[in-house]
């Protein structure tokens, strides 16, 4: 496993067990330093246009198509995750890149807003970018989520220091090297290493804004911190995002959905279903195809294309995620499929699992799992799955499969997530024209879309007066009389009235 010895930090493929480079632990005094120059150069790059900087995310999306294989040999290297998982962390960089380089100016313009007194005053939104971007990263997707978080946070004008995963950092730093072969200012674009709580934490004390993406009780230290100092942050945290099939629904396409929606990443994907709630119709036969579908399932590590679940991320996670099927085991519930680990491929290999009759007393139950093991429920009704999917203290993604698209949009409006999927478990991953986030504790703040590039400015609003007479609020202050506020009451009376000033 990864290691940190002295000065540096060690990586390991949690696969292989091969040692695959090292990085230098970041020292504090180092982390300010960092945001001391991402902040000189900031100034100079805010004041260059949209275009400039669009050229050269435009070559960086080049750059990453042109080393896709380089990309992924690194992802899996540090993750031990399958091939076919590692080419949507290329993919999507690539899509998220392409979306602002063709939409981020119209989201990041001025726009004319209604103001006080047409004809007298007027009003427009700036949107200023906030200065040095602190992202802290995760390790499950180590190029996807912290590249595609300073992607954004570049085009909008601001430097960007970035801490990924002690676990992961050599694909940040692929990352990091692409962007300044493409040109950007390495000033502009820093990477500090370290652990959440000590290289993180000081990480927040430096910058602007903070993104982060990772666990429920890492999420509340960075909001800690960042209250502190009054910093705006977003949040992705975790999820126990629930799949909900219902009667009419195709059986078989849906239990495809499922091995990509619990599976995918080897289940470590903030996204993943880890709760079926299926209609006690079709519940048996959904639960037997969905056992057999996952036996089918290659588990292990290859650099081609031959498997279909890799490893975890390292043995003690593997052992977090047994722990959570040995006590719902323990509780009554019934492994229908999987179950344990593949010691014949190493420790931090767990098969496919899937079980039955978990009870709501099990930490799986509650809990984020975080790893390829799902359990599924059956239901009386719809409105039972929609009670039980609801009764969570998450609330990130959803997937709903009905028997038609109106009942199926119906149910997904009905539940608590910030995203739902209909006939698909991960695609919002992949829809970067709409905001992705959680409500409750799956966090706070939106990525993708609009908003994912907003949230790296700092809306300021610009109101201008005809300057006749000292200007609008002269002209509020004659009003300063019994006739004068009379005749002001009257005109607000009918003011709603009137067509296109409302």
């Amino acid at each position: 496993m990864t290691e940190i010895i002295g000065d540096r930090i060690e990586v390991e493929n949690p696969a292989t067990g091969e040692k695959v480079g090292s990085v230098e632990r970041t020292t504090p005094e180092a982390v300010a330093a960092a945001v001391d120059r991402a902040r000189a150069a900031q100034e100079g790059w805010s004041r260059r246009g949209f275009g400039q900087r669009a050229a050269v995310i435009k070559r960086f999306h080049d750059r990453v198509i042109a080393s896709a294989a380089e990309i992924m040999d690194m992802l899996q290297a540090e993750t031990g995750k399958a091939r076919r998982d590692a080419f949507p962390e290329v993919s999507s960089v690539a899509g998220i890149a392409r979306h602002y380089i063709a939409h981020g100016k119209e989201h990041l313009a001025s726009s004319r807003q209604r103001s006080a007194l047409p004809g007298v005053t007027s009003a427009r939104v700036e949107f200023k970018p906030r200065g040095v971007v602190g992202v802290i990263s995760p390790w499950n997707f180590p190029f996807l989520l912290p590249i595609g978080d300073a992607l954004p946070a570049l085009l909008a004008g601001n430097a960007v220091v970035l801490k990924p995963s002690e676990l992961t950092p050599l694909s940040a730093e692929l990352g990091r090297r692409l962007l300044i072969e493409s040109g950007l200012d390495p000033d502009l674009f820093q990477l500090v290493h370290g652990e959440g709580p000590t290289t993180g934490q000081e990480l927040v004390h430096h910058v602007d804004y903070i993104a982060f993406t990772g666990s429920l009780r890492g999420g509340r230290a960075v909001a800690a911190a960042a209250g502190e100092r009054l910093i705006p942050y977003s949040l992705e945290l975790g999820g126990k995002n629930p799949m909900l099939v219902l009667p009419g629904a195709a059986v078989g396409q849906a239990v495809e959905g499922l091995m990509m929606g619990a599976f995918y990443n080897a289940g470590q994907t903030c996204i993943a279903v880890e709760r079926v709630y299926v209609h006690e119709s079709i519940y048996e036969s959904f639960v037997r195809r969905a056992a057999e579908r996952s036996h089918d399932l290659r588990v292990g590590f290859a650099t081609d294309w031959s498997i279909d679940v890799g490893s975890l991320i390292s043995r003690d996670h593997a052992s977090k995620v047994l722990a959570h099927v040995e006590d719902a085991a323990l509780r009554g519930a019934e492994i229908v499929a999987g179950g344990g680990r593949r010691e014949d491929l190493g420790p931090s290999f767990i098969q496919p699992t899937i079980l039955t009759g978990v009870p709501e007393v099990a930490m799986m139950a509650r809990e984020e799992t975080f790893g390829p093991v799902v359990a599924v429920y059956p239901v009386r009704d719809t409105e039972e799955a929609v009670a039980r999917a609801n009764d969570s203290a998450y609330g990130l993604n959803a997937s709903v499969w009905a028997g038609s698209r109106r009942q199926a949009h119906a149910v997904s409006r009905r539940l608590a997530t910030g995203s739902a999927g209909i006939n698909s478990t991960l695609l919002i991953f992949n829809s970067f024209d709409v905001p992705m986030g959680g409500v409750r504790g799956s966090g706070i703040g939106r990525r993708f879309g609009q908003e994912g590039i907003r949230r790296f400015t700092a809306p300021q609003s610009v109101v201008r007066s005809i300057a006749t007479g000292g200007g609008y609020d002269t002209l509020i202050g004659r009003l300063g009389n019994l006739r004068g506020s009379r005749f002001y009451l009257r005109l607000l009376r009918w003011w709603r009235h009137i067509p296109g000033l409302r």
